[in-house]
Order: structure tokens, then C-alpha cells, then sequence
């Protein structure tokens, strides 16, 4: 296994283990920055998603639609797309739908995490029904043309958010993130560490201690009303 390939590997088992949230705390914290969350309406089309018993992890393969309403290049770039990767197509604002039940189950069947559409798709219930994760940001029964070739591999906006071939893009039930593997490598210890202190404080508030005692929170609002500098921290 390449040095590439195993770096790769390894931080996608920690992410398994990490909420969205936790990585966007720990982004913030360190002033980064450079985590970009998909907006513009985006949905999960995916029962297991909104059921939040599953997340997609995977290494973007992006497509750029030459032609609004036209789904030709979203069918190349499933063709092209390989194992593990996610699928991220800007459709030029598209209102009709370029991906449906097909494409999930052929990207299922090629070992793909899933597809993320800015724009339209259709067969909800059999997508919704599907193994691996599709999000979109409508829904519309009237497919597009198929005639324009679009582009592959191109750095494209998905969601509001810059997507590059080889970003790592993570869904939960929460939405969409996408990040280099530089940044999450940044950020992964202190979301990890994030992650475990949550799980100390809603133990603790478990056993009857209020969320406001767990926290700084009288001596932050006491600083803040002199107008001193002062930041919100957890005490366990």
C-alpha cells in the first residue's frame, strides 16, 4: 500500500467515528477556517442518513455540467468514478432531475459512498431505499437532455462550497462538509477530544448537573457585561 493510499485510510477510520459538528467546533477553534459546509438547500435523499444510522466519507470525484438540465455528464462521471469516491456534480442550477434510482444503484454496485447533486433528482423512494448516500437540493420527476459532455476532475461548487478532486467529503444527518486531508488532519485530534467531552457532559447532566454548571457561563456573561474579553469553557 502506498504512503498515499494508507494516509488516506487512516484518516477516514478516525472520521467514522466523528460527527460533522465536532469537526466544524474544531475547525472554528483553530481558527482555521477552511472546512466549508454545503448549504443552498442540501438534503439527504437517503432513509439511513435522516435515520442517522449511517455517513458517507468519501474522496470527491467532481462534475461540471456544460449544460444546464442536461445529465449527460453526471452518466461519465459515474462511469469514471472509482471505488469509495463520492460523486459531487454542479448541475448549473438545474431544475430538472440529473440522477435517479439508476445511477444509485450503479453506484452502489461500483463500490462508490455516494452522490451529492446541486440540483434535481427523481425516484425518491427507490434512492431512498438505496445502500449508499445521495443528497440533492430538490426533487423534480422530469428528467433532462443527454447530449452535452460536461467536465470531469474540475474544481466545482457544490452546495455553495468549493469542491476539488481529491477533497474528502463527509455527510451525516447534520449535512455536508468538505475538507483537503491536510485539514482534517489538523483538526481531527481536538474533534475526537470534542467528541469525548461531550459524551462526559450529557453523563454528567445524566446524573442531574445542569449544562450551565458544567460551563463557565455566570463568570463569561459577568466578563462579557463589563466589557472584558472572556470565552465560554467547560469545566469537566
Amino acid at each position: 500500500m502506498s504512503s498515499s493510499v494508507s494516509r488516506l485510510s487512516k484518516i477516514i477510520r478516525r472520521l467514522e467515528s466523528v460527527d460533522i459538528s465536532a469537526l466544524c467546533d474544531a475547525d472554528k477553534s483553530a481558527g482555521c477556517n477552511s472546512v466549508q459546509v454545503m448549504t443552498n438547500n442540501m438534503k439527504p435523499r437517503t432513509k439511513n442518513i435522516v435515520e442517522g444510522h449511517q455517513k458517507m466519507i468519501g474522496v470527491a470525484r467532481t462534475v461540471q455540467l456544460s449544460n444546464s438540465e442536461d445529465f449527460l455528464a453526471v452518466l461519465r462521471g459515474l462511469h469514471e468514478a472509482e471505488k469509495r469516491e463520492v460523486l459531487c456534480v454542479n448541475t448549473m442550477n438545474s431544475s430538472k432531475a440529473v440522477a435517479g434510482g439508476l445511477f444509485l444503484t450503479e453506484a452502489e454496485r461500483k463500490g462508490l459512498r455516494g452522490i451529492i447533486i446541486d440540483g434535481a433528482v427523481r425516484d425518491v423512494r427507490s434512492i431512498s431505499e438505496s445502500g449508499i448516500q445521495c443528497y440533492s437540493t430538490s426533487v423534480n420527476p422530469y428528467s433532462g437532455s443527454i447530449v452535452h459532455l460536461g467536465e470531469m476532475q474540475v474544481p466545482i461548487i457544490c452546495g455553495g462550497a468549493k469542491v476539488s478532486p481529491g477533497d474528502i467529503v463527509i455527510g451525516d444527518c447534520d449535512g455536508v462538509i468538505v475538507a483537503n486531508i491536510e485539514t482534517l488532519e489538523n483538526i481531527i485530534d481536538s474533534a475526537e477530544n470534542i467528541i469525548l467531552k461531550e459524551k462526559e457532559i450529557i453523563d454528567a447532566m445524566k446524573e442531574g448537573q445542569s449544562l450551565h454548571s458544567l460551563t463557565n457561563y455566570n463568570e463569561h456573561v459577568t466578563a462579557l457585561q463589563n466589557g472584558e474579553e472572556s470565552a465560554l469553557q467547560f469545566k469537566v
